[in-house]
């Protein structure tokens, strides 16, 4: 195993690993050359957390799309032209494959021409040095590094480096992304980029960038473990007024923002992923007059289910306050019903803007001990008591287990022994 491939097993967690194979699996069944590249080999390198996976096939990667949308691998998003899409794995990990391509500007902000490609070349049309290195996971050359524009240099020296003289105003989001990275990876720009980025933001060439192509950097900021530092830089360079001249000061909304960033985390110890980008949204936008919102949603040119789950948050997030200050949690099983069927944005919603007693103490129920109980069941004592793992009546008895453990109907393991040995004698 080459020391580039044992670092990306060794650096990914166990289920982003899988998503690896499954790559792997799904282009070598098409006979298609397949490399993780981009920011994802960057983190690797650099040592920063990987949050996605970024993959590029030689060929049509919508090939291997479709293939993975049977295997329940939810598609949130999906451009035809560009061969590419983004990629949501049952286990919660985030990834985006596309089609090696080269690019050709007309003029600033305008959609680039777009032609199939090596993988090379692919990479040279990138936006920075550091994005610009890929890893091969073929069979004839799995683990070796692709790095034309000598991008581990670059890292090595901490420093932001674009990979032609026009990269900003051929494509404006640049600006807003080399912001994002500077606060991010702590990074400074190399001084012929430093020019660049002057002269492109001293010529206004930021407000020729696309609103999809903003959107796009926005749903990464939202991603981002601190975004908070990612609106606070692009405020400081007065890009925000980009999206709306009222968003600054105090319409910034950014301590709910970093708040709902510290809450997101505890809810991925257990297990809950939020916030979504809808919700990101919600609170960018919350403080902005309605007209503000439709108006930077339009010109964002948002997805539909996106545009629905933002517009809905508040109130899904009032009727299910509602739900959980009544009857309809009122004893643990409901609860557990409840919140278990929530979406984990609407927890994190409530958990950030409901300040009420009830509703917070019932959501720490839930989180701090509900969960964990459901962790925990007896998985092993039943299976040596004859029940066979994975079958309906397994996951019945255990169901059942677990909601006597919630109602205090079993406390010890002696209690524990004695109930499941009565579910399983009554055949249930």
């Amino acid at each position: 195993m080459s020391d580039y491939l044992f670092l990306i097993e060794s650096r990914l967690n166990p289920e982003q690993w899988q998503v690896v194979l499954r790559m792997q699996k799904a282009a070598e069944a098409r006979g298609m050359n397949l490399y993780m590249v981009g920011g994802a080999i960057r983190d690797l390198i650099g040592g920063f957390p990987i949050e996605d996976l970024d993959f590029v096939v030689e060929g049509n990667a919508l090939k291997i799309v479709r293939e993975l949308s049977r295997q329940k691998v939810h598609i949130p998003w999906q451009n035809d032209s560009l061969r590419a899409a983004e990629m949501e794995f049952p286990s919660g990990v985030s990834a985006s494959v596309c089609m090696a391509r080269s690019e050709t500007y007309g003029k600033p902000g305008a959609p680039p021409v777009i032609a199939p490609a090596t993988i090379v070349s692919d990479l040279k049309r990138r936006d920075f040095t550091i994005n610009a290195i890929g890893v091969s996971l073929n069979p004839q050359s799995r683990g070796l590094l692709l790095d034309p524009t000598n991008g581990l240099a670059d890292i090595e020296k901490k420093e932001l480096r674009t990979l032609n003289n026009y990269s900003f105003l051929d494509d404006p989001v640049r600006i807003f992304r080399a912001v994002r990275f500077r606060a991010r990876l702590r990074f400074s720009f190399e001084p012929k980029t430093a020019t660049q980025y002057q002269n492109a933001t001293e010529s206004d060439a930021q407000e020729m960038a696309s609103g999809e192509a903003v959107a796009h950097e926005l749903r990464r900021i939202a991603r981002e473990r601190t975004p908070v530092e990612a609106l606070k830089a692009l405020e400081k360079e007065k890009l925000l007024l980009v999206l709306s001249p009222c968003l600054r000061d105090s319409r910034l909304n950014l301590q709910e923002i970093g708040r709902a960033s510290k809450i997101s985390h505890s809810l991925a110890k257990a297990g809950l992923l939020a916030p979504s980008f809808p919700l990101f949204f919600y609170l960018l936008t919350r403080k902005l007059p309605a007209r503000d919102q439709t108006r930077l949603a339009k010109w964002l040119k948002l997805r539909k289910p996106e545009t629905d789950l933002w517009r809905r948050m508040e109130a899904n997030a009032k009727r299910l306050a509602k739900q959980l200050g009544g009857k309809a949690a009122s004893t643990p099983t409901k609860l557990y019903h409840l919140l278990a069927a929530a979406p984990a944005d609407l927890i994190l919603f409530l958990q950030l803007l409901f300040p009420q007693k009830k509703i917070q103490a019932r959501i720490k129920l839930f989180l701090q001990k509900q969960l964990p109980l459901r962790s925990r069941l007896p998985e092993q004592e039943l299976q040596e008591m004859g029940v066979a793992s994975g079958t309906p009546r397994y996951q019945k008895i255990l169901d059942t287990h677990f909601y006597a453990v919630l109602e205090g109907k079993v406390r010890t393991r002696t209690e524990q022994k004695k109930f499941l040995k009565s579910l399983v004698q009554k055949g249930k």
